[in-house]
């Protein structure tokens, strides 16, 4: 399979290096508040550059201008895993069909493979209310496999399930 990877995104990523550093005023005001991902205690970033209105640094090159996968609509995606939690696959290292794609690009694509997975969907617990639904200790990176399985053995595809809300 040929793969032309100027249509991924890492082929126009930013430069983290190439980010410039806020000025003492705007760090001082920034001090106290925190990255706005559930499960994160840190302060916002220094640098000028996408997210930086909400996120830490750590997160902030995790978002796909930076050549991750984080998206801010979707906060999940910053606590993606290189491996699926269940089976311990790792499509970078175990595809075949990914072995001889080249660097950044094989990262990038095997994270395709990989799914976030809300571990509960409904009820009222801390890590499932409005608030919580995205924290860390509510999610799972799993291959599309087990992502599957589980979808359909816990019925999250049913009618009270996820996808109708």
């Amino acid at each position: 399979m040929k793969i032309n990877y100027k249509t991924l995104a890492a082929s126009k990523a930013r430069d983290p290096s190439k980010d410039v550093l806020m000025g003492k005023y705007a760090i001082l005001k920034r001090q106290n508040s925190k990255c706005f991902l559930d499960g994160c205690e840190n302060a916002l970033t220094s640098y000028k550059g996408p997210g930086s209105n909400k996120l830490c640094r750590a997160h902030q090159l995790k978002m796909r201008q930076y050549g991750g996968h984080g998206r801010i609509d979707r906060p999940y995606t910053f606590w993606k895993k290189d491996h699926c939690e269940e089976c311990g696959h790792n499509p970078m290292r175990d595809n075949s069909q990914l072995i001889n794609v080249p660097e950044p690009y094989r990262t990038i694509l095997g994270m395709m493979l990989l799914h976030v997975d809300h571990v509960r969907v409904g009820g009222k617990d801390k890590y499932t209310n409005s608030n919580g639904v995205n924290h860390p200790k509510n999610l799972k990176t799993l291959c599309v496999e087990c992502h599957m399985l589980k979808t359909f053995s816990k019925g999250d595809h049913w009618k009270d399930g996820f996808h109708s809300k």
